[in-house]
């Protein structure tokens, strides 16, 4: 499991461009925590999950929440994302878990109320372009 997890950006470097207050980081950590105590305990003998979570004991925040031994599952949550483009924009985030399988689908969102759905459609617009001022 590469860099492109989200345990390991939390607990091992950072969530690129996403902001949270303390309040909610700690709960996103406790939450992803107890999600992959509960998915360990689904697959004992996973080579993978075993390194994963030996490499996530580097991290101290990961090896407190991991003490305690907490098991659950991650469903949603808020994010604030900074883009460098249209600024910030507020999303939701959900989890949609399959019945008969282990595959989940992360959906995001734009927070109501906002003008996140603006940002995104600016973005869909724009595509890859950069937004600079002219010279």
């Amino acid at each position: 499991m590469g860099d492109r997890n989200v345990l390991v950006w939390r607990f091992l470097g950072e969530l690129p461009r996403v902001r949270q207050t303390a309040a909610e980081r700690a709960a996103f950590e406790e939450s992803l925590v107890a999600d992959l105590r509960a998915t360990t305990s689904r697959y004992l003998d996973d080579p993978d999950l075993a390194v994963l979570v030996s490499r996530l004991n580097l991290g101290p925040r990961f090896c407190e929440l991991w003490s305690r031994r907490a098991v659950g599952g991650h469903k949603s949550a808020y994010k604030i994302v900074e883009h460098p483009d249209v600024g910030d924009i507020a999303m939701n985030s959900d989890i949609l878990n399959t019945q008969d399988t282990n595959l989940r689908l992360v959906v995001y969102t734009p927070q109501p109320d906002t003008d996140a759905r603006s940002k995104l459609e600016l973005l869909a617009t724009i595509g890859v372009q950069r937004l600079s001022p002219q010279a």
